[in-house]
């Protein structure tokens, strides 16, 4: 593999943790929204409220999930598209 494949691949890398950073952060808020709006709607209804661990955790690793996903996705689909370009072409 070629230097200039090695960089590309190192790149898609760098791309690929910055979707899931930005991914992930995005969700994150979503879910302390969710979780912040569902403990006021139980603590209004007279309900116990819901601990971070119990409640907040799960949707926090969903979000990890989620994002790992796309990461994944970008990167393996980088992988595989500069792998194929270093190809020799076939006469």
């Amino acid at each position: 593999m070629t230097t200039r494949a090695r960089l590309a691949i190192a790149l898609w890398a760098v791309f690929g943790f910055a979707v899931f950073s930005v991914t992930f952060d995005w969700q994150t808020r979503t879910a302390g929204l969710a979780f912040a709006g569902a403990q006021l709607r139980r603590h209004a209804d007279g309900l116990p409220v819901v601990t971070i661990n119990d409640g907040f955790r799960p949707l926090v690793h969903a979000a990890a999930r989620r994002s790992s996903g796309w990461m994944g996705l970008i990167f393996g689909t980088g992988v595989v598209a500069t792998i194929a370009a270093t190809r020799p072409a076939k006469t």
